[in-house]
């Protein structure tokens, strides 16, 4: 199954479906595909989920004790770390790990097409403060994990993203386990466009591969980081089960090698 435009989902397998918002300054409809000539439209307030099996992975997950916050003061502490990618049809989030180094999932570098920009920290549609950054080339993991690097050019100051933000700290997920607190901070479709909101949740499962934890997300929070009690970056959201949990990738082992090997 491959989707391409919607807030909703691509599959990277059979039921693993992530989250991506289509671009528009109302944000007022979200797309899901079975394929890329068959569409189907809904507005947000449908969930798409009358037909979903309670174990499907779901492109974006509203929990019963949401907990969501925007963050107006993006470029302080570890927000800043955060940014804004458009892809012209589509958004998504990502997370600046390195100098020239932005960690986001597999299925948003797909959707875009050597054309994604990247605004650190942006505050909204109209204020992106340290401008935005173009795409340069792209190394997705090679396993099955929704995981991918992306590096972007310098902008017309010869600066690197790197430089006029603190890139993220990166923690080993071993280190975190079920009931630890959790944050996923991005840019969820729902909201007005351009806007950082941080979700709160805990640790519900730690596979060593994937995490899953209690933090509402929507789409465009593909590519959020998911940060730990001292704001490092322990995992990279990609979905959710609805009603249940959001999921993301652990980073540890050969994924957490794989980033340290080709960051730059």
């Amino acid at each position: 199954m491959f989707i391409r435009k919607m807030i909703g989902s691509i599959a990277f397998s059979l039921v693993m479906l992530s989250a991506i918002a289509p671009f528009s300054s109302s944000a007022a409809t979200d797309t899901q595909n079975n394929d890329t000539t068959n569409q189907q439209t809904q507005t947000q307030q449908n969930d798409n989920t009358t037909n979903s099996q309670s174990s499907e992975v779901m492109p974006r997950v509203i929990l019963p004790d949401e907990d969501r916050t925007q963050i107006k003061n993006t470029t302080t502490g570890h927000y800043q770390s955060v940014g804004y990618i458009n892809m012209g049809d589509n958004i998504a989030t990502g997370v600046v790990i390195d100098e020239n180094t932005v960690l986001t999932n597999k299925h948003v570098a797909n959707l875009s097409n050597g054309d994604m920009t990247f605004a650190p920290a942006a505050k909204n549609e109209g204020s992106f403060p340290y401008g935005e950054f173009t795409e340069k080339d792209v190394q997705a993991y090679p396993g099955q994990e929704d995981l991918v690097l992306v590096h972007f050019n310098t902008n017309d100051k010869g600066q690197s993203v790197g430089d006029v933000v603190q890139p993220a700290t990166i923690q080993d997920a071993s280190s975190v386990s079920k009931g630890d607190p959790v944050t996923v901070t991005g840019y969820p479709g729902d909201k007005s466009l351009a806007t950082m909101w941080e979700s709160k949740g805990e640790v519900l499962t730690n596979s060593g591969t994937q995490l899953t934890y209690g933090a509402s997300t929507f789409g465009g929070n593909s590519g959020s980081a998911i940060f730990n009690a001292n704001n490092e970056v322990v995992g990279l959201h990609y979905g959710g089960v609805e009603g249940e949990s959001n999921n993301g990738v652990a980073l540890t082992g050969d994924v957490l090698d794989f980033i340290n090997e080709n960051k730059k």
